[in-house]
């Protein structure tokens, strides 16, 4: 069976909530194009995605500690408020300084969920004493979005080629209105923080805070996943990058949307196979996969017009490697956190996810208006090794 006793009564709302994120996400194939169509530079691109990220890197902690010591629920509900908001005010300005300001509102409102939502399903299941769904909701979950993914993008290369990328804006924070009031409505609570007055929630948020970057720094193999993390997802960067050197080898752009089906399509059924790497050490597991994404890369460079065929089937590749992290990663990282701080340790880990993503955009960014895109791809291997390095660091 697909999903085990009680599964679904236990995480529908959330496993819903990912195919109603994913099916909203089509503008992803085509948001890099429709910046540079603003005539906004790679660089200025980058700024984009780098404030957001270093917005999410200011917030994760105070919001994490916050959803520790008030309410994950609560938490995840009020971010994708704002973030839904914020993505459809976006669709109405073109002015690089008010969406600079827009894209710093969009990674606040995230951080009320990034840590939050994963630590609330965990001790929701520990509650009923379903450990053996950990890995189930990071399997399902990685699943359903990326199923939910191979639908959004063919209706929105749809919906661009009859019209343009700009109402998959109104799609997109749309999707996001719909998952809080869904999660509002359905999502139940297990997790019981101490009372405090809602004047002492600043001062609990604070120590909470505290005491999740303590044992971040403490936990050695804590520590080295997040540094690892932050390495890993500054190399993978390049998906932005990949939409314009796709168009550069002669594909046309509404064409973008049926690439990214394809990459959500294998990325639906990948994460399944995360079961049959739990025999092995985690830490291998992400060598070898890093490993085998930077070669890939490499391949890049042998590419020129009209060869984009064989482009797409790099990226699809690469891109699906990275489906894997979360149903492997995840269920490890959990295991080393505590129940008191497990929204926090995971926002830090989320907020240095932010961090390489950030960096990674603005060194990228500044590269590509430079060197060009197809030299710039295969350089993000060395983000790469210097995850390797940190993963070797892990003892299991």
């Amino acid at each position: 069976m697909i999903f085990k006793k009680n599964e679904i009564q236990l995480l529908y709302p959330f496993y819903l909530y990912y195919f109603i994120i994913g099916l909203s996400e089509m503008i992803t194939p085509f948001l890099f194009i429709y910046f540079l169509n603003l005539n906004f530079s790679f660089f200025q691109i980058a700024m984009l995605f780098t404030i957001y990220s270093v917005s999410m890197f200011i917030f994760e902690i105070p919001t994490g500690a916050f959803a520790d010591g008030y309410s994950r629920k609560k938490s995840v509900i009020l971010g994708f408020l704002i973030v839904g908001i914020t993505v459809i005010v976006m669709s109405f300005f073109s002015n690089f300084l008010i969406i600079l300001l827009l894209f710093i509102c969009f990674g606040f409102g995230m951080t009320f969920v990034s840590g939050a939502e994963e630590a609330w399903v965990i001790d929701n299941l520990n509650h009923y004493k379903r450990q053996d769904l950990h890995q189930e909701y990071f399997i399902k979950s990685q699943a359903i979005i990326a199923f939910a993914r191979i639908i959004a993008p063919l209706i929105g290369a749809f919906i661009v080629m009859n019209s343009s990328i700009k109402p998959l804006w109104f799609v997109w924070g749309g999707g996001f209105l719909l998952g809080g009031i869904m999660l509002f409505v359905f999502g139940e609570e297990k997790y019981k923080p101490n009372k405090i007055k809602m004047t002492n929630v600043y001062e609990k948020t604070i120590k909470n805070g505290k005491e999740g970057l303590m044992y971040s720094l403490r936990h050695k193999n804590v520590f080295y996943l997040i540094l690892a993390s932050i390495f890993f997802a500054m190399m993978i960067v390049d998906e932005d990058y990949w939409q314009p050197f796709l168009t550069d080898l002669g594909m046309p752009i509404y064409a973008l949307g049926f690439v990214f089906a394809g990459i959500a399509a294998i990325s639906a059924i990948i994460p399944f196979t995360a079961k049959y790497f739990s025999k092995y050490k985690v830490k291998n597991v992400f060598i070898f996969l890093i490993s085998f994404r930077i070669l890939l890369l490499t391949l890049v460079l042998l590419l020129h017009p009209p060869l984009f065929i064989y482009g797409i089937g790099i990226f699809i590749l690469s891109e699906s490697l990275v489906s894997l992290r979360h149903p492997i990663l995840g269920p490890y990282f959990q295991k080393n956190v505590p129940k008191k701080v497990r929204a926090t340790v995971t926002s830090i880990k989320s907020m240095g996810t932010q961090l390489g993503l950030g960096l990674g955009g603005l060194i990228l960014g500044f590269l590509a208006d430079i060197v060009g895109v197809q030299i710039l791809i295969p350089l993000t291997g060395i983000f790469g090794l210097t995850a390797i390095y940190c993963f070797t660091k892990i003892k299991e």
